[in-house]
């Protein structure tokens, strides 16, 4: 019995060893870095494996340099040199631990449940290497803090001349750099804050960074110019949307690739690497402001092509919100390259969030008034309106303010959220245009007469296709104080102002002509005034009254539109408007 349950443990013993390590091998298996001890833990024991990797060739041992990294807070590295700073500075760091610390686990501090104090940060005994708790992603971590990072080239050149403690991993088979092995002991020698060939490649770097910014837009002119021989114009702009920022971009990232790679370490590391940063920022927030261009290109081409009256509304709004949106996008991804949690700054503004909202209260309400007015469309862009007893055409509506051409030639800017609550006259939907007119003759006129003018009136209304034959209107209104007066009524069908003008322009001229062969005169106020002696009067020539006939006969003419009749003008005057181009609309 006792011979069986030996067999039995022996077999789940091997299946706990053969079991353990697949375990532990699983790639996916997080990292457990919650106390400085078990990030020292991961780091050591990741850099020794590496170590035997690059003296054994085992290329799966040299990828344990990827856990050590893993330790090291690299958020002032550049994301262009950020795996090859890490494995330098893992390697520089493990050569310097090995020469200045012991290291004993158990005098390491590790993760204490519950503790009222937590541990935030530890220095490894008597150095300046940092490993610091990280908050990040809702996760806390203790990483080798970024400045540790930074000054890891540093601390080896102050400790690579001593030897390694007894029972440490003997360094991480640290090599100098190739470009310190070749080059002449002058150029090594350190003119103030860096080596002398350091200098001279800096200065060659930044030439070349502004050659290749020239090469790359010599290289877009040629696509251009091939772009041009095509038959759509749409490769041209997208050329010229990444001209420069392309260039732009390949520059940096060979600052960027020399920087790290240059051994230049320390604050004017985080110097150099700040600008880059900064001017990475501003190159993206340029690609992005033309690449708004280009979508409002876009926008625009269709809203054109769908001839869509509220397309030419919406894009003049869409166009300011893109940009808008791509601005900040751009702005805030500059913000998180130069490693400021944007998460953290937009929760942060949701504490003034209340006292925002207070002072942008009329800004929002006309935002909501810009809205109401895209769903509501109580006018469209190029319409004669009347908003707030203001009259013109509406020439834009934006986010906080519509704008209106006046008669005079003025813009008027009227908020959204006075538009949204005004009551509107939108003289553009008009389907006719009413005029109404007052004609005053002479008191001398005879009825016969003026039935006989009412009549031709009417025939001459009556003859213009542009009127609207069931609103015509001729009467004898009233008696003035001067004249007889007498009442035109009608409406147009015309589609702009100018022709609105023609057409009472015509008709008048034919009413003038009318007047003219009835022997009518116009009246306009007289004042009579006594005398008592009066020079030598001339006979007064009484005109020959014609009979019912030949009034008859004269309003024939303008029934018929021949003889006397001119319903289109005598030829003589041309409107303005017609000269420039027909085709012109007020």
């Amino acid at each position: 019995m006792f011979h069986i349950l030996k067999k039995i443990i022996k077999v789940n013993l091997l299946l706990v060893i053969f079991y353990t390590p697949a375990y532990s091998e699983n790639p996916l298996t997080p990292l457990k870095l919650h106390s400085p001890r078990d990030t020292m833990k991961v780091f050591i024991t990741s850099m020794n494996e590496y170590k035997k990797g690059v003296e054994t060739q085992n290329e799966s041992k040299i990828r344990e340099i990827n856990k050590a990294i893993r330790c090291l807070d690299l958020e002032k590295i550049g994301p262009i040199a950020k795996m090859d700073k890490g494995a330098e500075a893992a390697i520089l760091l493990k050569e310097v631990i090995d020469r200045v610390y012991p290291v004993d686990y158990n005098d390491i501090p590790g993760s204490i449940p519950n503790q009222e104090n937590p541990l935030k940060k530890w220095y490894i005994p008597d150095t300046e290497i940092l490993i610091v708790k990280i908050e990040k992603n809702n996760k806390e971590e203790f990483l080798f803090s970024s400045d540790t990072v930074i000054h890891a080239g540093e601390y080896f050149r102050r400790t690579k001349h001593l030897p390694y403690l007894k029972n440490s991993g003997k360094g991480a088979a640290y090599k100098l750099p190739w470009i310190e092995t070749m080059l002449p002991l002058w150029s090594q020698k350190k003119f103030w804050l860096f080596h002398i060939w350091q200098w001279i490649g800096l200065t060659a770097a930044i030439g070349f960074g502004f050659f290749l910014i020239y090469f790359s837009n010599y290289l877009f002119y040629l696509l251009l110019k091939l772009a041009k021989k095509t038959d759509t114009d749409w490769d041209d702009k997208i050329i010229v949307t990444l001209r420069r920022p392309v260039g732009y971009f390949i520059a940096i990232g060979f600052w960027y690739l020399f920087l790290f790679g240059s051994g230049i370490e320390g604050k004017p590391l985080l110097f150099f690497s700040f600008i880059l940063k900064v001017l990475m920022g501003f190159t993206f927030i340029f690609f992005l402001y033309k690449l708004s261009d280009l979508v409002v290109s876009i926008l625009r081409y269709n809203a054109i092509k769908s001839k869509a009256p509220f397309d030419d509304q919406l894009i003049p709004l869409l166009s300011k919100t893109i940009r808008i949106i791509f601005m900040i996008i751009g702005i805030l991804a500059a913000i998180q390259n130069l490693g400021v949690n944007v998460m953290s700054l937009v929760a942060g503004l949701g504490i003034g969030g209340l006292a925002i909202a207070l002072a942008a209260k009329d800004t929002a309400a006309n935002l909501f008034g810009s809205a109401m007015i895209f769903m509501d469309k109580p006018f469209k862009i190029g319409e004669h309106v009347i908003v707030d007893g203001k009259e013109g055409l509406v020439e834009e509506i934006g986010f906080r303010s519509t704008r209106i051409r006046t008669w005079e030639d003025s813009v008027v800017s009227i908020p959204n959220s006075v538009v949204a609550n005004a009551n509107i006259e939108n003289m553009g939907a008009r389907r006719t245009r009413r005029s109404v007119i007052v004609l005053s003759i002479t008191y001398d006129t005879s009825p016969d007469k003026m039935e006989t003018f009412l009549e031709g009136i009417k025939y001459i209304l009556q003859k213009n296709p542009i009127v609207v034959k069931e609103t015509i209107t001729v009467a004898f209104r009233d008696f003035g104080d001067s004249s007889l007066n007498v009442l035109m009524q009608f409406f147009l069908n015309v589609n702009n102002f100018a022709d609105y003008l023609d057409q009472r322009q015509f008709m008048f001229l034919e009413v003038m002509r009318l007047a003219k062969e009835l022997d009518i005169s116009f009246a306009f106020p007289t004042r009579t005034l006594h005398v008592e002696s009066m020079p030598e009067k001339k006979p007064f020539r009484v005109p020959k009254e014609k009979s019912v006939d030949d009034f008859k006969k004269s309003v024939s003419y303008f029934k018929v539109g021949e003889n006397i009749s001119k319903p289109r003008g005598s030829g003589i005057f041309t409107p303005a408007h017609k000269e420039i181009s027909p085709d012109v609309s007020i």
